[in-house]
């Protein structure tokens, strides 16, 4: 068993010591509600947009000033709106800014990229690129944008079909529990992603919780008890199926 801090924001996987930690295959806790057993995830990106503008007296701007506010705004516009985390769902990818401070001489912008399908993350990132090059063109000398992009996390979907009892033996812990288990994908990720990727397949169990990252996010005593049983229940699978 290990408890890894700094999951939210990508990092808790970063110095977990796969060999020392010797398993053949794990699980997270870390999902939503009770029955939901994940073994597919986003693809995610970070994107920082840095811009330089070039900041003069209004009254004597004309064919000065660069507005580094107004060229962030242009940015986004360029951006689908209908891509957006409000407007999708599913397997549906997608852009989202999510903070953008500054001022006339010099503005910021962070995006996170979402995606399933790898061709579609790659697509996306270049789709940013291009968007930030074409609003880059022909300003003043002294003023550019900068764009970075990181990679944060990959789909494990394929790390973990490759050995598909990792799920058979969740799902058969679930049904032993009396619990529906609810296969979907996850609009999000997890430590169990980078995990899986180092070496250790690891779908993602229910925690019981709901409503996460807003003003109304809570878990209930019932499912934390439920998600319990379940992880019991898997060791006994474990040990009985090691016996064989």
């Amino acid at each position: 068993m290990a408890f890894t801090p700094d999951e939210e924001v990508g990092k808790g996987a970063k110095h977990f010591d796969v060999e020392a930690f010797d398993a053949r295959w794990a699980y997270t806790v870390d999902g939503g509600g009770v029955g939901e057993l994940e073994f597919e995830n986003f693809n995610a990106a970070s994107v920082t947009i840095k811009i330089v503008g070039n900041n003069v007296h209004p009254g004597t701007a004309k064919g000065v000033m660069v507005n580094a506010l107004s060229l962030a705004a242009r940015i986004h516009a360029e951006v689908p709106a209908d891509e957006a985390p409000e407007t999708t769902e599913g397997y549906e990818g997608f852009y989202h800014l999510t903070s953008m401070k500054g001022s006339v001489d010099r503005a910021e912008m962070h995006y996170i990229i979402r995606d399933f399908d790898r061709k579609h993350f790659e697509a996306r990132k270049r789709k940013i690129m291009e968007i930030a090059k074409k609003v880059g063109k022909g300003l003043h000398p002294d003023c550019y944008i900068e764009l970075v992009i990181e990679d944060s996390y990959y789909n494990m979907h394929e790390q973990v079909i490759a050995h598909p009892h990792v799920v058979d033996i969740a799902r058969q812990a679930m049904v032993d529990c009396d619990i529906e288990p609810q296969m979907k994908p996850i609009r999000g990720g997890t430590d169990g992603a980078q995990l899986s990727f180092m070496g250790l397949p690891c779908p993602n169990l229910f925690t019981g919780g709901y409503n996460y990252h807003g003003k109304h996010e809570f878990v209930t005593l019932e499912g934390m008890e439920k998600a319990v049983q379940v992880i019991v229940r898997i060791a006994e699978l474990t040990a009985a199926r090691k016996g064989h």
